[in-house]
């Protein structure tokens, strides 16, 4: 074997080495990270629980295998009982060659619990097309009156008056200025998530976000969908993935 070659394969196994090394090492800063974090805050953390990767229907889970949840925070935030945690999943793609490629998504998932169960709601960022064209296609979301609000946002509900008496001017108002995650209403669970891994301070704003919303549904809402007067009232403990 020629001595460039043998260079060669010390210098991958040095290179994929010093890498193993640094997942190992970054992945342990994290877990500490969020150990603070919930020391903190009087919350309890475990490294992994990968059965909440079933709790919830939408985006992003049911899609995928390899489905793990790492970094796990639960407990009361302002008195309504959430969840935290990483997630992700693997998809795979094979080229004209059979070769195989995995891809790793990640993202960050924030759930609060639901004072009772409502009807199915999802709100999230326009995509790169826009409402627009995304409508011409067939993909139809709820339009309202602020325009500013219809290019910003898609909203989709299975029972578009629900839509209407939940998003409204005020809840329209506060995510133009602070809805910087999707969302969605799934059951009794309020369900937040963006691409990526999330920080400690994303975690925390993240939570504000979905108290926010929380704050911002109609008491009629409240009494007409889900039966509970929201005056006073906090969610039952319990229930899946919740303390």
């Amino acid at each position: 074997m020629q001595s460039s070659t043998v260079l060669f394969i010390l210098l991958a196994l040095v290179i994929g080495g010093g890498l193993a090394y640094f997942n190992i090492y970054r992945a342990k800063k994290r877990r500490e990270m969020f150990a603070a974090l919930a020391a903190q805050y009087g919350w309890s953390y475990v490294p992994a629980n990968n059965s909440l990767a079933g709790q919830w229907a939408g985006t992003p889970f049911r899609t995928g295998d390899n489905r793990r949840v790492k970094n796990v925070l639960s407990g009361p935030f302002n008195g309504h009982p959430m969840v935290a945690f990483d997630y992700s999943y693997q998809t795979h793609t094979t080229n004209g060659k059979g070769q195989r490629r995995t891809t790793t998504h990640n993202f960050g998932v924030v759930v609060l619990q639901l004072p009772g169960a409502l009807p199915h709601l999802e709100v999230t960022h326009e995509g790169i097309f826009g409402g627009a064209v995304a409508n011409a296609l067939g993909f139809r979301d709820i339009q309202f009156e602020s325009e500013q609000f219809n290019r910003a946002f898609r909203v989709k509900a299975d029972d578009e008056r629900f839509g209407h008496a939940v998003v409204t001017p005020r809840m329209m108002e506060m995510l133009l200025t602070r809805g910087e995650i999707g969302w969605r209403v799934e059951g009794n669970s309020l369900v937040g998530w963006d691409k990526g891994a999330h920080n400690p301070n994303e975690v925390l704003n993240r939570l504000g976000l979905l108290e926010q919303v929380v704050l911002n549904v109609p008491g009629y809402v409240w009494r007409d969908y889900a039966g509970v007067d929201p005056r006073g009232q906090q969610p039952p403990p319990g229930g899946p993935g919740y303390p």
